[in-house]
């Protein structure tokens, strides 16, 4: 009988050891200089908060906006260098800053501008995503804006701010 309980003990105590160690390893480690005076709302960072916490990060213009099911991917630029900032969605840490040398050209719209002509076009949306591209010496601002079960494709001169070319899908 004491065999039986002490065995049942040791099972029982390497059993919670063994689930205390896997959640220790397992931890989400937080990115170094993750600090933020952003005061994030509910469970989850919003597009507008994660942008306020890759500005905090990197100071620039914010030339792409890109928003998945886990984290939040910019570029921001400053002067010829482009830095792509990664903010994790669930706890608004930085996961990742890396900078490139890209020369800017004639770019004259900015992102702001880039976003308030396409929702312009589509009032109300979403926008999921906005990106500043380069395509063969021309710049345009990609944007995807999601309403009503759609999926809109818009892209706009960067130095016009024209729209140069409009698509709508259903969304998938």
């Amino acid at each position: 009988m004491k065999k039986a309980l002490f065995t049942t003990a040791l099972i029982g105590t390497l059993g919670i050891s063994g689930i205390i160690g896997y959640a220790a390893t397992n931890a989400e480690q937080p990115a170094a200089n993750t600090e933020s005076t952003v005061a994030i709302s509910n469970d989850t960072v919003t597009l507008a908060e994660a942008q306020k916490i890759a500005l905090q990060e990197v100071q620039g213009q914010m030339i792409k906006s890109e928003q998945d099911d886990d984290e939040f991917d910019f570029e921001i630029r400053d002067g010829n260098d482009v830095y792509e900032v990664e903010v994790q969605r669930s706890s608004g840490n930085i996961l990742k800053v890396e900078k490139d040398y890209e020369p800017q050209g004639d770019v004259t719209v900015t992102e702001a501008e880039a976003k308030e002509i396409a929702l312009l076009k589509v009032p109300n949306g979403e926008i999921v995503k906005l990106e500043l591209d380069h395509d063969d010496g021309q710049a345009n601002y990609e944007v995807e804006i999601v309403k009503d079960n759609y999926e809109h494709e818009i892209e706009i001169n960067a130095v016009t701010g024209k729209i140069v070319e409009y698509e709508r899908d259903t969304e998938e």
